[in-house]
């Protein structure tokens, strides 16, 4: 690292939702590379790979390596460490400095794209090749972002990362452990049958005679098919719960089975791996196991049902769907599913298949009634908020979020007599709690070991730090990245903008329609952030830049435009770097969990890079004969180095609230 003396305690730390790079694609794509030059190229690269490797490389890595764009995607070995990674990093680039002498190296780069185009690899053909450079020339390493990393269970295959979880992780400096991890040990050990708020609520529900009604987002089998929002022995639970346990009567439990098409495969409700009717068909399997089919009553696409941003419509649509009933009719699954595959011929997803009301045995649909029961069975907080705050007429609420978000709601659809008994699985809100009576299954406790809400105890008084991001991901650059708070215990510290998201007013009704506008306010956080560094007040800024992420999950319909919106995030990348140097702030950039890399539309359990830029000289690995790897909680304890806080501060916490977690899953700083 550069004399202290001379490097200001300045950092901006940029997340880049769902940008992962895919290692299989990547040397996959190298070997197809390889094929279609020219032997006389190929000769070329490889004889200088020869003339760089050191006695202790193998000649034929770095001549592949050099035909990446970015190095470090092609080490992943677990048995590289530290010293060997950068050794083999520089001879790369001296490689390539020799191809771009003999003029080589564009006419790669330009064969490269086309292959990565015809693979549909977003990354590589979207390449900017002064972004790549800054990259392999500053420290970057591969980072764990999914499974036991992310805070979730240790199961194989991983379970992918997300956004929620990504940013708690960031923001922490040891990791942040998951409310589902929680949940499905409880039902491991059979404390979830005995949980005081399920039990409570089912059984006055049943003694009062009203009806238990339930909401699930039809995902998470595996790691492979969601667990973002939901895991399906959640599901399995609750029904052995309400129908085993309880002998709840079928006909007075009516369940919301929401279609993912997002963190599961866009049409997996009817087609999914290892499960050849789809979530429907695993649904209708369990709910016959209890002789319940006819429980299904409302089914909807999360687009609708699970909107983040505050749209009214959207909440509308779900709120007049389960109080009453308003949807498109089915008489049961066969109906669903005819009326799923037509969404699906018209180019949507499952995400997009609009509210369906279901009339069993030519009955009227079903209704929530007031004084029923309603249980939100989803874990993940912020897509669960805006349907809570409607079904407990929580009004200023509502008007608070939308106002925030740039939104006016009229709210004249929602009722004030209903009166649900409303138990959610987790925290959403700790006001829907403290002020409407809403119960929560497994309270959400606050990281105690998040970076921002220890900023008082680390930083020098007056000290700020900033967070900006557009309104669609304001959760993340807010109550997740603060580690489960609304607001941090470091008080006076936080300045926070919200560039409101594209909306209906651009023709964005839902999550559906960002490839309308694929760069989405990417330009204008960063013009934001560009002029918020020049005026030196904050030493720190983190900002979100999520376009890779929401028009990754529009994958692979929206190609094209999932070009762009790598393209444009790239590109304002290399302009924030620009920016950051002159204005002698440093600079990390990683990425909450994978997603774009995989022309698909779920998340992935890929890794994710991350890159330190110091505002002065080079940076150095902490500790080199150390496995070259990293994980998300680290970041915080890479911010706290170059902001130079005093370790012995960072110990003394990290000692006091690590409870049990073992050394491998405390963090370490990445840098010197």
């Amino acid at each position: 690292m550069p004399d202290k003396s001379k490097n200001p305690r300045r950092v901006l730390l940029v997340v880049t939702d769902g940008l992962g790079f895919d290692p299989s694609i990547s040397h996959s794509l190298v070997r197809s590379i390889r094929e279609c030059l020219n032997r006389a190229t190929i000769n070329k690269v490889t004889d200088i790979a020869a003339q760089h490797a050191n006695n202790k490389t193998d000649p034929e890595l770095i001549a592949k390596l050099s035909l990446m764009p970015i190095t470090a995607e092609g080490i992943t070995s677990n048995n590289t460490d530290w010293r060997t990674a950068q050794q083999i990093i520089k001879q790369v680039e001296e490689v390539r400095k020799h191809l771009i002498n003999e003029d080589l190296y564009n006419n790669i780069a330009a064969l490269r794209k086309e292959i990565a185009n015809l693979h549909r690899y977003v990354p590589w053909v979207a390449e900017n090749q002064e972004w790549s450079h800054i990259v392999n020339n500053n420290l970057t390493v591969p980072t764990h972002a999914s499974g036991i990393y992310a805070g979730y269970e240790d199961v194989d295959p991983a379970v992918q990362g997300n956004s929620e979880t990504g940013h708690q992780q960031i923001g922490n400096l040891a990791l942040a452990p998951q409310i589902p991890l929680v949940i499905t040990q409880s039902i491991n050990d059979g404390s979830f049958f005995e949980n005081n708020e399920l039990k409570h609520t089912i059984e006055t529900t049943l003694n009062n005679g009203g009806n238990v009604n339930f909401r699930f987002l039809l995902s998470g089998i595996d790691g492979t098919d969601g667990r973002v929002h939901s895991a399906w022995n959640h599901l399995e639970a609750l029904c052995k719960l309400i129908f085993h346990n309880f002998k709840f009567p079928t006909n007075r439990v009516r369940i919301q089975a929401i279609l993912d098409g997002r963190d599961a495969p866009a049409h997996g409700s009817l087609t999914l791996p290892n499960f050849t009717k789809g979530f429907l068909g695993e649904l209708e399997k369990l709910l016959t196991r209890y002789n319940a089919v006819e429980s299904l009553a409302w089914v909807i696409g999360r687009s609708i049902a699970m909107d983040r941003d505050y749209q009214e419509e959207n909440a509308r649509l779900d709120y007049m769907l389960l109080t009453a009933g308003n949807g498109e009719k089915a008489t049961g699954f066969d109906d669903v599913r005819a009326i799923v595959a037509n969404t699906h011929k018209q180019n949507l997803t499952d995400a997009d298949v609009p509210p369906i009301a279901l009339q069993h045995s030519a009955n009227k649909p079903a209704s929530i009634q007031p004084g029923d029961a309603f249980i939100n069975l989803n874990f993940r907080s912020d897509r669960q908020r805006a349907v809570t705050a409607s079904l407990s007429a929580a009004k200023d609420y509502l008007k608070r979020e939308a106002s925030a978000r740039g939104r006016k709601w009229s709210l004249e659809w929602i009722r004030n007599d209903m009166n649900l008994r409303i138990c959610n699985i987790t925290e959403y809100d700790a006001i829907f709690q403290t002020k409407y009576g809403v119960k929560v299954a497994y309270p959400m406790q606050p990281h105690r070991l998040n970076f921002l809400n220890q900023w008082h105890n680390l930083m020098p008084t007056g000290s700020r730090y900033m967070l900006v991001a557009e309104s669609v991901k304001a959760s993340h650059m807010g109550y997740f990245i603060r580690g489960r708070r609304e607001t941090t215990e470091s008080t006076n510290c936080e300045d926070r903008h919200i560039i409101p998201s594209n909306a209906q007013e651009q023709g964005v009704a839902s999550d559906s329609d960002f490839y309308l506008h694929p760069q989405m306010q990417t330009n204008e956080i960063a013009d934001y952030v560009a002029e918020a560094m020049k005026h030196r007040k904050h030493a720190l800024i983190i900002c979100n830049l999520a376009a890779p992420d929401m028009i990754g999950h529009l994958l692979p319909t929206r190609y094209k435009a999932a070009i762009q919106a790598y393209t444009t995030t790239i590109s304002a990348l290399t302009r924030l770097s620009r920016y950051a140097t002159e204005n002698q702030y440093s600079m990390i950039v990683t990425s909450d969990h994978g997603n774009i890399e995989n022309n698909a539309p779920t998340h992935t359990n890929n890794p994710v890079l991350t890159t330190v830029i110091p505002s002065h000289g080079t940076a150095s690995p902490h500790q080199l004969d150390q496995p070259y790897t990293a994980a998300l909680f680290d970041i915080s304890h890479t911010v706290a180095k170059l902001l130079r806080i005093d370790d012995s501060k960072l110990n003394a916490i990290i000692s006091k609230h690590r409870a049990n977690l073992p050394d491998n899953l405390v963090g370490k700083p990445i840098t010197k």
